[in-house]
């Protein structure tokens, strides 16, 4: 158990800054499924919010089909469910992601972890001889024309039974990780900075931040990658029963980059103003096509407009605050952000 956790932690590990947006942030909205189903195993039901991606259904179909490979039984062996949708403790909305740390059969406790970015697991390395962490890959992630400098989560950590005692409160942590993807040569998806904290034992919600460093910044992030885990974060590293993290309201910060080699440029809307009671005045070029974003500092959309001359952006229906602004290009290149406060 500890070897193939170790191998999904490992693949997770200014001036004024700007809000990028998360679909699902808040982990309101769910689909159901099931995974695994292979003979003469049954499928499991599980769940997901949507936009996020839970690490029980690899495990469950990976496990079933594989189990003689790590000495499980398919007739008797027990895989579970490890992500489950939490109406009634929540930081914000209606709902939040909750992961628990169970015993996966033969591969002993597993902590339930869930990812913006959509894992893959082929055995078939690991049964030819290969390297098991290659047989790991992630696809996806969040999209985003910032350099994310941070990315903020709501969280509360209950920690599992001690493997000692048996008693709940054990050494155990949970994990939340970040990465920044840029294009590097023909590798799309090359790591170019990691964010990492562990999350403590919190009876509420707590704000914890995982700050990413940059290993280069020559080149352009496309996507970033968010992963969450109900244990690995003790000074044992392992896993305890029972664990386990609750997560809502997620949110990201960064500056401004060049995209496609066109510089960030802050004049090529005029968006005013600002302070406003709730319309905004969006003015570019009369033929520019510009896509102008508003989003909370949640990172929730709550208007998109095209610019095109003068155009007027109806906010009054949002609450007072602050909100930003994303203006993108005809070619889809970010070329202005900034933000704006309404008051009513």
């Amino acid at each position: 158990m500890k070897k193939i956790f170790i191998i999904f932690s490992a693949l997770f590990v200014s001036a004024a800054s700007f809000g990028q947006g998360i679909i699902n942030p808040g982990m309101e909205a769910w689909h159901s499924a099931t995974a695994g189903g292979t003979p003469p195993a049954a499928p499991v039901p599980i769940a997901a919010p949507n936009a996020w991606h839970g690490f029980d259904s690899l495990i469950i179909a990976a496990g079933q089909a594989f189990g003689p490979f790590i000495g499980s039984d398919p007739a008797t062996a027990v895989w579970n469910r490890q992500l489950f949708e939490e109406n009634t403790f929540v930081h914000g909305g209606a709902a939040a992601a909750k992961l628990i740390t169970v015993k996966q059969d033969t591969l002993g406790f597993m902590p339930g972890m869930v990812s913006d970015a959509e894992p893959t697991f082929n055995p078939g390395v690991i049964a030819g001889g290969g390297d098991p962490a290659s047989a790991l890959s992630f696809t996806g992630g969040t999209s985003t024309n910032l350099r994310v400098n941070s990315v903020t989560a709501w969280v509360a950590y209950m920690p599992g039974k001690d493997a000692t005692t048996g008693a709940f409160g054990g050494d155990d942590k949970g994990l939340f990780n970040v990465q920044a993807l840029a294009t590097v040569g023909s590798k799309t998806d090359s790591v170019v900075g990691l964010g990492g904290v562990n999350i403590d034992a919190s009876s509420s919600y707590t704000s914890v931040t995982a700050n990413v460093t940059y290993t280069t910044t020559d080149y352009n992030v496309h996507t970033i990658r968010i992963t969450f885990s109900s244990g690995g974060g003790g000074t044992s590293g392992e896993a305890l029963d029972s664990s386990i993290l609750y997560v809502d309201d997620v949110s990201m910060l960064g500056d401004p980059q060049s995209v496609g080699g066109v510089a960030y440029n802050a004049n090529v809307v005029r968006v005013y103003p600002n302070p406003s009671e709730g319309i905004l005045y969006l003015e570019g070029p009369a033929l520019g096509g510009y896509t102008c974003t508003v989003s909370s500092v949640t990172g929730s959309v709550v208007a998109t407009q095209t610019v095109k001359g003068t155009e007027k952006l109806d906010l009054t229906a949002q609450p007072a605050g602050l909100y930003l602004y994303t203006i993108v290009s005809p070619a889809g290149e970010t070329v202005q952000t900034g933000k704006v406060s309404i008051r009513h």
